[in-house]
């Protein structure tokens, strides 16, 4: 359609020009004819003439465009000097993986076809954080763009004297292997998400795999979403941190009336009966329990004490919609680029929570919906606290950052006891053993290692549930050594594909573990 309205368009500006033309060579002739002063005519038909040789060629340019932009190409590659220095002179260095391999490395320099090109094996795995992949130069939101001037950087000072110095390499925390397996199971399931593997004693991000096109921003670190049942996790760590008893048993109905016209039930219906404790209430994910929880919780401690543990968990709480944070501090991340920590720091996670808080919704926001915003990188860090013994820590990209904080002894910030997060940990593994992430046992059997995790279905009015699987991967040895956070848009409920693919990057896990060893020994 669009061509027949181009050429349609064409033929008629040739219309008017011919009928002008034809006006203007009559009104020519008959002036010539009349006029007394001919000097004027004779300036008219040189212009007229001038406008003729201007159309021919216009023309011909037009009629042979094909063939001068492909000779404006080939010179532009090979015959402009300029052209030719300028690229010379983007020498950037190589980005390295986790293990500093060149042969595993995430963006190098290769030739093809005769010319030397920067080239990133991950190619789409890793577009939407390292670079790469379709219309990778359109790319804002990526650490090829973001650490640009660390990669220009001369590595020596011999370098610095160089016309063109080759670039400094830079390794990276993120593994080419997971990050591969990770976007290979979330490209499988045809949704939109993101998944997040993060080291929880380092914070090093190990594998970030996220859908999105190149004008939008990294899916797993800017986009908002609910996080359903996985804040569960969050309201039993407030339950532990109040020193309320664990064997306590809590009503798990099939639906609890909140209020007159508020009712919440169970996913699908389900009526659990009672259940001991927070515990009780984490392994089968009863919405019912958990909104009997936050109840009597605030009727005990009142709201503040929300307030103040939802704040100290990397939540942040406001009182009204016109108050709501959309900014958040840019020491989010532990990285030495401040274009990085400006452009990559995701909104904070956040909450509307106030004394004037309903009823209704201060039972919605005990199973995650409501006004309740997250990041994926945002709960990963959540989760991550949780598998480190109640410390948080600042996700890393920069292998070089990780070195920096064990070389400073870094602390991280207490959020929780250790106790409670001991529980929590406890609790996560009871909902993947016979809870609601049976679905991801199969993926690790036989391996030795073991995963906790929570699992979440948002609710979105107007189309399919969200899915969430968040976990902890735990060595032979009982310790929790990373995360693992799924979120599938349309792809609830979190027991099914979320929690597959947190069971299938435990066994990826494992197997980069064995492939490390094996290299090392």
């Amino acid at each position: 359609m669009d061509h027949i309205i181009n050429w349609a368009l064409r033929a008629a500006f040739v219309l008017v020009g011919l009928g002008a033309g034809v006006w203007i060579f009559r009104w020519l002739i008959h002036a010539w004819r009349h006029a007394e002063e001919r000097w004027p005519l004779r300036i008219a038909i040189g212009m007229l003439l001038l406008a003729v040789v201007y159309g021919a060629g216009h023309y011909r340019l037009l009629a042979q465009r094909e063939t001068i932009e492909e000779g404006r190409r080939a010179y532009s590659q090979y015959g402009d000097p300029r052209r030719t220095e300028l690229r010379r002179a983007d020498v950037r260095g190589w980005m390295n993986d986790c293990s500093d391999d060149p042969a595993k490395a995430l963006a190098v320099y290769r030739a093809r076809n005769g010319v030397v090109e920067r080239t990133y094996p991950l190619g789409a795995a890793g577009a939407n954080l390292v670079g790469g992949g379709p219309d990778a130069d359109e790319r804002d939101f990526t650490i090829e763009r973001l650490f640009s001037e660390e990669l220009r950087e001369p590595p020596t000072l011999l370098e610095k004297g160089e016309l063109h110095p080759v670039g400094t390499d830079m390794r990276l925390t993120l593994c080419s292997d997971l990050t591969a397996r990770a976007w290979q199971l979330l490209r499988g399931t045809n949704r939109p998400g993101a998944v997040v593997v993060q080291d929880v004693q380092t914070g090093a991000v190990l594998a970030y795999a996220a859908t999105g096109g190149p004008d939008d921003p990294p899916f797993g670190i800017k986009r908002y979403a609910p996080p359903g049942s996985v804040f569960k996790l969050a309201l039993a760590a407030l339950w532990w941190e109040h020193g309320l008893p664990d064997s306590i048993t809590i009503p798990c109905p099939t639906s609890i009336q909140v209020t007159d016209r508020a009712r919440i039930q169970n996913f699908e219906g389900r009526g659990i009966g009672p259940v001991i404790g927070p515990t009780g209430v984490l392994i089968p994910s009863c919405n019912t329990g958990a909104v009997w929880m936050a109840l009597r919780m605030r009727e005990q401690l009142g709201e503040q004490a929300f307030i103040d543990a939802y704040q100290r968990f990397g939540f942040e709480v406001y009182p009204t919609a016109e108050e709501a944070p959309r900014d958040t501090s840019y020491r989010f991340w532990s990285t030495t680029s401040r274009d990085f920590a400006r452009r990559m720091t995701p909104p904070p996670n956040r909450i509307r929570m106030s004394e004037r808080t309903g009823r209704a919704e201060w039972a919605q926001l005990s199973i995650g919906q409501g006004p309740l915003d997250v990041t994926v990188i945002g709960i990963s860090r959540f989760i991550s606290a949780i598998g480190n013994g109640g410390v948080m820590l600042p996700p890393k990209v920069e292998y070089a950052a990780v070195e920096q904080a064990e070389e400073d002894g870094e602390q991280g910030v207490r959020v929780m006891s250790a106790q409670t997060a001991l529980k929590l940990q406890t609790a996560m593994i009871g909902v993947v053993d016979s809870g609601t992430g049976v679905a991801a046992q199969p993926f690790f059997q036989g391996t030795g290692w073991d995963l906790g995790g929570k699992t979440g279905t948002a609710q979105i009015p107007g189309r399919p549930d969200d899915g969430w699987f968040s976990g902890l991967i735990f060595d032979p040895q009982g310790r929790a050594r990373y995360s693992v956070v799924i979120y599938l848009q349309g792809g609830g409920p979190g027991g099914r594909m979320p929690a597959s693919i947190g069971g299938a990057m435990t066994r990826a896990l494992v197997e980069h573990q064995q492939a490390a060893r094996e290299v090392q020994g």
